[in-house]
């Protein structure tokens, strides 16, 4: 008996589109608080890149794959009109093209046309069926737990901000890696269409906890990142205005302007939560990835080991980065996707990938790196691999099986030469050309610098705060826990990808004879151009961690998620290999046992969690003490103070502070001159201008100095004894 199918005729799905469009807008113009925030959130981040799929007929892919994509084509959408009315308005008059009304009156005309377009292009079979959507009793079994994550993290960090009682997100960080192991004991059982949801469950419980642990940004970059925003959208215009790489990022700046436009919140809480809740998407693509190769648990521990990064985990501070990641992501994800037509498939990757562009210069830069090294090899061993089949007298082409004749050696060429071409085109146009070339000088700055540093290639400390990689500067029991376990998870990486790298004849699609039967782990065999993507990303990984300057220009954590976009599946298979020498050892199954002990105390360190039981404050989402949380998090009077000085400073006067304060003065009081008193912190040298003083310095008296480390304001009393206190207000100061 069939079951019954819940849809929507094209008619009614066109009539509700266009309803709910108009009914955003009425929201907007009038002000109504909560649902216009709700409304235009979905106007904005689903409905744009919904209607393109539909345009573009796409409809065959699973809901999942439709979801994230209408995300991802929603964003790059906004940033792309946003540009064209940044350049195109001006020229009939109108001085500030990116105001909150031509952006309301030209995205709802623009989405309105993709309405009529998708009805057009999809009449009479458009449709919306819903019956996918229903769950039995084991599934809502298997989902409950993981649905209450998200309303843990809330009402947890709402009683941390409040009391400092750390005890239900203890609770949530205990409960997932819970969660993960009862899975790993039913994982025969594990419904599939359970999977996606509990991983976006848990993606947006984690990387809520730092968005939500203070009512003001976190972060040294998201400071920068946040004036940026500011001036845009109080200019209605996106201009240069720092001189620096960050004003080509679109992300941090058309961008937020145009969700403040249609959403008029606290702007601080619309940096702080929009970037990690569209960011969150990104471990269910991790899956998806996965999925492709391996079975639904497996996917589901690649994408938990990916949530597990410092990086996502700390997602909020750098707001540029994770939306360039995130289309990274998204372009692995078309590059091996097997059901898009070969149009589909380029116009997709061109969207995607000009959107890293668009959003992130580093993340640009290293994509242009994999992608084109990642070409060059594959190109070169298909070569080789067709040279050596031609030249096989033994060759059975009725085996299809165990051989391959010359021509197939290119059925599996997913990154072709167009896509790379296409992406150095358009990278080199934008940042040569558009970008004025200060991202081209900052790149070559970049790249000479790691040069003129190789004479230090065996001196630790030239890695600056990276130097813990090699072990430097471990103190407590926990770092080095921390430590272990990090190698371990980068250990089980690399054996994933020796393993495959060893076994290619039977777990690629290398062209080659005698392939052999896959290992029955294996859904399918690696593509060779993802074997190909990981070793690239290995060494890049490797080279990163090698030059001794390019750790200290760039931070390890950003590379490295970059690399577990990819490398992500070795770490299973990593962790199969080595499950598997412990079974021939022991006889006994343990077909999860060492993935599991491995992630499981990774994912404790990085949230902390082991850290706390050995009582050091070291996470901010945990503590309300500790050195993070003293340089991090912004106090209410340091933004009052920030604010103060920002409106009646004389600017012509310089404007001094410790290594964070700076960072803080320029996104609380819009002080983009704001400056770091290296010479009076760390050679105690006079200095003469303003000086703020945030809440650690005034009520604690410590200053902190570009290596994070702390001095006592009283090494500094000869400095300070001439200035005037001319603002306090008990948790911060300005001396002058």
């Amino acid at each position: 008996m069939n079951k019954p199918t819940y849809s929507l005729n094209a008619f009614w799905i066109l009539f509700g589109a266009i309803l709910f469009i108009l009914i955003t807008d009425l929201l907007i113009i009038f002000n109504i608080p909560i649902l216009r925030q709700i409304t235009s959130f979905i106007f904005l981040t689903f409905l744009p890149g919904l209607l393109l799929i539909y345009i573009l007929k796409l409809q065959k892919l699973k809901l999942v794959e439709k979801f994230v994509f209408s995300i991802g084509l929603s964003i790059f959408l906004l940033m792309f009109i946003g540009l064209l009315m940044n350049y195109l308005y001006p020229l009939f008059g109108y001085k500030a093209p990116l105001s909150a009304e031509s952006l309301l009156i030209t995205l709802s005309a623009v989405t309105l046309i993709f309405c009529v377009v998708a009805f057009i292009q999809n009449w009479p079979s458009l449709s919306l069926n819903f019956g996918g959507l229903k769950l039995n009793i084991r599934e809502k079994f298997y989902l409950l737990v993981p649905a209450i994550f998200p309303l843990l993290s809330i009402i947890g960090m709402r009683l941390m901000n409040v009391t400092s009682n750390n005890i239900i997100i203890v609770i949530l960080l205990l409960s997932i890696p819970g969660y993960a192991i009862f899975l790993g004991i039913t994982h025969d059982k594990l419904p599939e269409k359970i999977a996606t949801p509990a991983i976006l469950c848990i993606s947006i419980a984690i990387i809520l906890l730092v968005a939500l642990r203070s009512n003001y940004i976190i972060g040294y970059d998201a400071n920068t990142e946040y004036y940026i925003f500011q001036r845009t959208f109080e200019s209605g215009r996106w201009m240069l205005v720092t001189d620096a790489p960050l004003d080509t990022c679109l992300s941090i700046s058309i961008l937020p302007t145009i969700y403040q436009s249609f959403l008029n919140i606290n702007s601080q809480y619309l940096f702080k939560i929009l970037y990690p809740l569209l960011f969150s998407i990104s471990p269910l693509i991790i899956y998806l990835i996965c999925r492709k190769y391996v079975n639904v648990f497996y996917s589901f521990l690649a994408a938990l080991f990916f949530m597990s990064q410092y990086y996502f985990l700390n997602a909020e501070m750098a707001a540029r980065t994770v939306i360039a990641l995130l289309f990274f992501a998204l372009s692995i994800m078309v590059i091996f996707h097997d059901r898009l037509r070969t149009f589909d498939k380029y116009l997709l990757f061109f969207i995607f990938s000009t959107a890293i562009i668009l959003s992130h210069y580093s993340t640009a830069f290293i994509s242009l790196g994999i992608f084109v090294v990642t070409w060059l090899i594959a190109t070169l061993m298909r070569k080789i691999m067709s040279s050596r089949l031609r030249s096989n007298s033994v060759l059975d082409t009725t085996d299809t099986m165990n051989s391959l004749t010359p021509a197939m050696a290119h059925d599996n060429n997913h990154l072709s030469l167009g896509m790379v071409g296409f992406y150095v085109v358009v990278l080199c146009v934008w940042y040569s050309v558009v970008a004025s070339g200060t991202t081209i000088h900052y790149v070559l700055s970049f790249i000479s610098s790691t040069f003129t540093s190789l004479h230090n290639f065996f001196d630790i400390a030239s890695r600056g705060s990276a130097a813990v990689i090699f072990g430097s500067g471990l103190k407590s029991f926990p770092q080095k826990i921390n430590f272990i376990f990090s190698w371990l998870t980068i250990i089980v990486v690399a054996i994933g990808v020796f393993v495959i790298l060893v076994q290619y004849k039977k777990m690629t699609t290398a062209p080659v004879v005698n392939k052999g039967s896959p290992p029955p782990f294996l859904l399918q065999q690696f593509d060779l151009e993802f074997l190909i993507f990981a070793l690239v990303c290995c060494l890049i990984l490797a080279v990163s961690v090698a030059l001794p300057y390019v750790l200290v220009g760039y931070d390890m954590e950003r590379t490295y998620l970059q690399a577990i976009v990819i490398l992500a599946p070795f770490f299973i298979v990593g962790g199969i290999a080595l499950s598997s020498v412990l079974e021939k050892i022991t006889r006994k199954n343990h077909v999860f046992l060492v993935t599991l002990l491995i992630l499981v105390p990774y994912f404790l360190c990085n949230t902390g969690i082991v850290y706390q039981a050995f009582g050091v404050a070291q996470s901010i989402t945990l503590n309300s003490t500790g050195q993070d949380y003293d340089y991090m998090v912004v106090h209410p009077q340091e933004s009052y103070a920030a604010q103060w000085l920002g409106t009646f400073e004389d600017q012509t006067v310089p404007v001094y502070s410790d290594y964070y304060g700076k960072v803080k003065l320029i996104g609380q009081g819009g002080i983009l001159g704001a400056l770091y008193a290296k010479a009076l912190i760390e050679s105690d040298k006079p200095f003469d201008g303003y000086f703020f003083v945030g809440y650690t310095g005034f009520v604690n008296g410590e200053l902190l100095d570009s290596k994070i480390q702390w001095h006592e304001m009283s090494e500094y009393n000869k400095q300070f004894a001439s200035k005037n206190l001319i603002y306090s207000d008990g948790g911060s100061g300005i001396f002058h």
